[in-house]
């Protein structure tokens, strides 16, 4: 069975959502999280620069780099800290699209909870503004109180609280607006406030497919969609897909081609669209790997180029506007 024919598309063709995104531009890099380091690399693997590695705090302590968002302008944001140490205690780094580096900060979260799981997903607005992150926190007894959602605030490396947006989970972007998850049900922000709004619109209802969904990622140009979904067994992981649809806009009807699951190796997450929709980025057994987004209805999805595993051990990768080549290192000089 096809994907279109298991989803319950919510938002009639009569009713799109009119959706003010980024304009469409060539993705240019993706950046990714590798053993604690952030990397920057060309979407063929052929150019690589290491970002930032792993920070020694002021306690000796060393705080890896977990995660990374890229913003299609080429602003990027990641996230570090030390392993096993509640979140609030992370801190953010962002590159500009010049390839300087000065603003940093706190990623912080209101108190309240007695254990905070964050990012669940980590995004930039398009132009790089603002970061979203989803969260998974929880209470002490009695009784012990979850809240699950989304936090929203300036990526300009102050220490104010997000904005909360409570049940809406596993949040990436789309312009300024969110796409984010609902149960079992994708759904986009509305336009007015975006991206701290609290209104909503059901968009895709994937019930259908007896899975549980987490993160959705959108092009840019608004014509492709890629979601993942899981299911786990006894606290083990036993299924990760990548989804891949066409779409006449986030909020509106699925086109019908593509219509497939990525061929992947074991278990497949953390999708990443190029701005275009030409390409694609995911995570799974054999490492973090790019290829050529599918354009048939072909399932599994024919990938219209093969896929290349730029690492074996890369993480979260995020396809964005960066120019590789102002974040390399200068040429030496020529000889005498």
């Amino acid at each position: 069975m096809s994907i279109k024919r298991a989803i319950c598309a919510v938002a009639s063709i009569g009713a799109l959502l009119a959706v003010a995104g980024a304009a469409p531009a060539a993705a240019a890099s993706v950046a990714y999280v590798d053993q604690g380091s952030v990397i920057l690399s060309s979407l063929d693997g052929a150019q690589k620069v290491v970002l930032a590695g792993p920070v020694t705090n002021a306690a000796g302590e060393t705080e890896p780099y977990l995660a990374v968002a890229q913003a299609d302008n080429g602003r990027i944001l990641a996230v570090r800290n030390f392993p096993g140490r509640i979140s609030r205690f992370s801190s953010y780094r962002v590159w500009e699209p010049d390839g300087s580096s000065t603003v940093q900060g706190p990623l912080t979260a209101p108190s309240g909870f007695t254990i905070y799981v964050y990012p669940l997903s980590l995004d930039l607005t398009a132009d790089g503004t603002f970061v979203t992150y989803g969260f998974s926190n929880s209470s002490g007894c009695c009784p012990i109180q979850l809240r699950e959602g989304t936090y929203a605030r300036s990526a300009d490396g102050n220490s104010l609280d997000p904005i909360e947006l409570s049940g809406h989970t596993w949040p990436t972007t789309f312009g300024r607006r969110l796409i984010t998850a609902s149960g079992s049900t994708i759904e986009v922000q509305n336009a007015d406030a975006a991206p701290f709004g609290t209104a909503f619109t059901p968009w895709l209802d994937l019930s259908g497919l007896m899975l549980d969904l987490s993160r959705t990622d959108v092009a840019a140009n608004g014509k492709l969609a890629a979601f993942e979904v899981t299911r786990r067994d006894s606290g083990s992981q036993t299924v990760g897909k990548i989804g891949v649809v066409g779409i006449e806009s986030p909020g509106g009807a699925l086109t019908g081609t593509p219509d497939c699951f990525l061929p992947a190796t074991g278990l497949a997450g953390e999708a990443s669209l190029s701005q275009d929709a030409t390409r694609i980025a995911w995570r799974d057994q054999d490492g973090l790997k790019v290829a050529g987004s599918p354009v048939t209805i072909a399932d599994p999805c024919a990938l219209t180029s093969p896929p290349v595993v730029l690492s074996a051990t890369g993480r979260h990768p995020s396809i964005g506007g960066a120019d590789i080549a102002r974040f390399l290192p200068p040429a030496p000089p020529a000889p005498p």
